[in-house]
């Protein structure tokens, strides 16, 4: 029987966990052209929730048409708009008109058509010879407009901070003006870095401003989990206690990827072991070993300030770091030394400001407490 929990890529259908509120609200943001801007810490299910909701308009047959287009990586405007062209093929995947479409629509482009020999999809590769970014830009954001007015379309925006470190000028005020315009298109904005992305959209003097509804992504309730697992576990003909799958939940402060993970390996070792608390124990410790060079290599590229910083974290739980018995604690003789150590650990992507600091991997998080004795 195959493994129902999944880690490493997106999670729908049945290996999808609740989310029905988030759901619901995300179809009325579509249905209704409505953007939405997405966010939550690493690995919360943003992407997850996407497809989610992508697949479900499949099944009622809304006649949507859905782009998810993922901007990691990104540096200008050219990925930018190489990441749009390789996302069409997500609204037409006949490569006849596609070709056709683009051809009739795009005149200062030169590109080619292929097969994507993994996805079986028509890929689309723009090449940039001594053209304007600006009045490409243009064409393609009228590309999908022209899409839009055959019938709605949604597109998924994932990472899009990425967009706040593109250097090309007025890039980001030319992307509004289009979008803006765009009645019959929901667009939705992700991201994890959730500092860089209000600032985006709520910052009066930035181009995003106000352009899309707030939608932070919370965690899942824990009772939801709790009946989620088990009814994925009985599938082996096997009950999980509510206290074993409890203590699994709360042990992973109800973080969906590190569930998921987790209950992969508890699935293998299913029904021949009897699960105790001691078994779930041992996999805890066999995930941290298998994280132990990954962790170890983070930790030993920290400056001796962010360790103790990063230490005087976990020992105050995110609280009270600039007091001065707290600083004595780990070494540190000033504020202003723990300061510049918490901007490195949030720009690493380490520690995340949400009302206090904390480590955002969890499993970081107890491999430091185990390695460190604290």
């Amino acid at each position: 029987m195959e493994n129902p929990f999944a880690f490493s890529h997106y999670v729908t259908g049945e290996g999808f966990c609740n989310r029905k509120k988030e759901v619901a609200r995300m179809i009325d943001y579509i249905d209704s052209s409505q953007n939405v801007l997405l966010y939550s810490h690493r690995r919360q299910g943003k992407s997850s929730l996407i497809q989610q909701v992508f697949s479900i308009l499949d099944k009622k047959k809304s006649g949507v048409g859905k782009m998810h287009i993922d901007l990691y990586g990104t540096v200008s405007e050219q990925d930018f708009i190489k990441k749009v062209f390789k996302g069409l093929s997500q609204v037409e995947s006949n490569i006849n008109k596609l070709f056709k479409s683009i051809s009739s629509a795009v005149k200062t482009l030169r590109f080619t058509l292929a097969v994507d020999p993994v996805t079986n999809q028509p890929s689309i590769s723009p090449t940039f010879e001594a053209i304007k970014e600006e009045a490409l830009l243009e064409e393609v954001m009228t590309l999908l407009d022209r899409y839009s007015q055959k019938k709605k379309l949604v597109i998924a925006f994932d990472e899009f901070q990425e967009v706040a470190t593109y250097t090309e000028e007025g890039f980001a005020k030319r992307l509004r003006s289009y979008i803006q315009g765009h009645t019959k298109i929901c667009y939705i904005f992700a991201g994890s870095q959730q500092h860089l992305l209000t600032g985006m959209f709520n910052t009066s003097d930035q181009a995003f401003y106000k352009l899309a509804d707030s939608f932070p992504l919370g965690t899942i309730d824990k009772s939801a989990y709790v009946s989620w697992i088990q009814k994925l576990v009985s599938k082996k003909k096997v009950r999980l206690s509510k206290s074993i799958v409890n203590n699994i939940v709360t042990r992973l402060e109800n973080h969906p990827m590190y569930i998921q993970n987790f209950m992969f390996h508890l699935w293998n070792l299913l029904p021949d072991q009897k699960i105790t608390v001691e078994t779930v124990d041992e996999i805890e410790a066999s995930i941290l070993d298998r994280k132990h060079l990954e962790y170890a290599s983070m930790w030993e590229g920290l400056t001796i300030n962010q360790k103790k910083t990063l230490k005087l974290v976990l020992i105050n739980d995110g609280h009270q770091l600039f007091n001065a018995d707290a600083l004595k604690s780990v070494g540190l003789k000033t504020g202003s030394l723990v300061t510049k150590a918490l901007n490195a650990l949030v720009k690493k992507e380490i520690i995340v400001k949400n009302g206090r600091y904390c480590i955002q991997d969890i499993l970081l998080k107890k491999w430091l407490i185990k390695t460190l004795e604290l």
